[in-house]
């Protein structure tokens, strides 16, 4: 792993991230056809990127990229080197495969073992990980950092509110890692076992670690008012190494960026073009470290701020800001994303009668706490009164086993589907 590049001056550590952009360049171009057709087309060489300017020439890649290579042409080694296999979805919800050789999972462990040591997590601690394993590969690494610091690991998984209150108190938990909406809900079952009286209940909990949906404040207001921890983010994204790309430190003034094995740039989300320093656009990652899959100035699809400046707790290096909003129609229920075209599809491919649809986001403490999905038929037609019950079932119940969450579905006529856009607290999204 490379050493930190935390300490070294701007010109430094740009200078450190050129020559990793140098190798990863000519490993991409000998090993990935599709970066070096690229860089044919461009009749660009790797040594010919001497300077981030020459860099910026090089197209982005995205999503539907990952999705058209599915699912192992943009592997930059042989399949028998890669150790783990992830699944992800691209944003139509096609599958994406991510690889990771052994060095690339000894690299996820450090960084997420990092982020545990910025945040004061020791072998004194008590790590209670409350994550889905199959929705959520990355928790695994919270378990295996947490080993590695010497900390006492609890993997509670997604077992119940109440259980995961009991697992806290009787095992004296100090750390609590998990989504942020699974923390409301702990939050809100243990205000209910309680009558509210949370003052009364004794716990050792120090420190809430969420991700890997954003944090709003209000949710971190509640959060650590409610459970008396100190509340912090850690930022990933699920087509890299998740989580251990950035993260907060205890000043809580933005998420350090492991810069010596990423390269962020903010470009504006409509030309591509470098935004001014310090000012909102989209996150473009380039993986400098990865071996298996290597992504060469990938569009994240999220929008925030890189923060330069040293930050409070004394240490130098770049920062994300908050994640502000997504440049796509991602949405996120429970901690669990999806797009629209990606249920759409779901939905035409059980009934191809469908002809639009309406997704209804209901939003408690500005996370997507459950969806309701309204579906309009052609012509206006009903299910058949003998198999109405069977086939919403079946919807609903494919729906939940590809999703990952239950939603509400109901059979409207077409004018019956409301217009598009913002109402209260509910979000109306069209297809």
């Amino acid at each position: 792993m490379a050493p930190s590049l935390d300490g070294e001056s701007r010109d430094q550590v740009r200078l450190g991230q050129l020559e990793q952009l140098q190798m990863l360049l000519n490993r991409a171009y000998l090993n990935v056809d599709f970066y070096r057709r690229r860089m044919d087309r461009l009749g660009l060489q790797p040594e010919d990127i001497a300077t981030f300017e020459d860099f910026r020439r090089f197209p982005f890649t995205t999503s539907g990229d990952l999705a058209a290579h599915y699912p192992y042409g943009l592997f930059a080694v042989p399949l028998k080197s890669v150790v783990r296999l992830k699944i992800t979805h691209s944003r139509d919800g096609s599958p994406v495969v991510v690889g990771f050789t052994r060095r690339d999972i000894q690299l996820w462990q450090n960084l997420m073992a990092r982020l545990y040591t910025q945040l004061g997590v020791t072998d004194r601690d008590i790590v209670q990980v409350a994550y889905n394993y199959s929705l959520f590969p990355g928790a695994f690494t919270f378990n295996h950092a947490a080993e590695q610091i010497g900390a006492t690991l609890a993997p509670s998984a997604m077992t119940s509110a109440t259980l995961q209150l009991k697992i806290m108190q009787d095992f004296r938990s100090t750390v609590l890692a998990t989504t942020p909406s699974f923390a409301v809900h702990i939050l809100s079952t243990l205000k209910a076992a309680r009558n509210g009286r949370i003052g009364q209940v004794k716990s050792d909990l120090r420190l809430l670690l969420l991700g890997p949906e954003p944090v709003p404040d209000e949710t971190r207001k509640l959060l650590h008012d409610g459970l008396q921890a100190e509340v912090h983010g850690l930022y990933g994204v699920s087509e890299m190494i998740e989580p251990g790309i950035a993260g907060e430190c205890r000043a809580g003034s933005g998420y350090h960026l492991a810069e010596e094995h990423f390269l962020a740039e903010i470009v504006h989300p409509v030309s591509g073009q470098p935004v001014p320093a310090g000012q909102e656009g989209e996150l473009v990652i380039t993986t400098l470290a990865a071996e298996a899959y290597p992504l060469i100035r990938y569009r994240t699809g999220d929008v925030t701020v890189l923060r330069e400046t040293p930050c409070a707790c004394g240490r130098g290096g770049a920062r994300l800001g908050e994640i502000l909003r997504r440049t796509d129609d991602r949405l996120s229920i429970r901690g669990i994303p999806c797009y629209p075209a990606q249920i759409g599809n779901i939905l035409r491919g059980l009934d191809p009668s469908i002809s639009d649809f309406r997704l209804l986001v209901h939003r408690r403490f500005g996370l997507g706490d459950h969806l309701d999905i309204l579906v309009a038929r052609a012509d206006g037609r009903r299910l058949a009164a003998d198999s109405r019950g069977a086939d919403l079932d079946q919807m609903r119940s494919t729906l939940r086993r590809v999703l990952g969450f239950g939603a509400r579905l109901q059979i409207v006529a077409a004018a019956d589907l409301p217009a598009p856009g913002l109402i209260e607290k509910t979000v109306f999204l069209d297809t």
